[in-house]
């Protein structure tokens, strides 16, 4: 669990060790250096940057991301907003073991 202070907004990173896959859930855009050092130092693989409600700097912080990383932007289709992935109910997205 990280936190931006400006927004008060949290941001999670799961990860699975043994793959290093990694999900990195709601990224604030000014945040993403502290985020990028943080993959980096840990090796992990950006696999998604999940966003679980649409607010411009959660998306384009994802964006920031994904550019730099790889891996797949994603959020809610019932959100409007556009990303490489839209997650309906009860859909599933799988990284490492998980």
């Amino acid at each position: 669990q990280l936190f931006e202070s400006s927004s008060c907004t949290y941001t999670y990173v799961l990860a699975d060790g043994a793959s290093g896959d990694a999900v990195v859930i709601d990224p604030v855009l000014e945040t993403v250096p502290r985020d990028l050092q943080l993959l980096r130092e840990l090796r992990l693989n950006l696999r998604y940057a999940v966003n679980t409600h649409c607010h411009a700097d959660h998306v384009t912080g994802s964006g920031s991301l994904v550019r730099a990383l790889g891996g797949r932007s994603v959020i809610s289709r019932a959100s409007g907003a556009r990303a490489d992935l839209l997650l309906s109910d009860g859909d599933e997205i799988q990284f490492g073991d998980f």
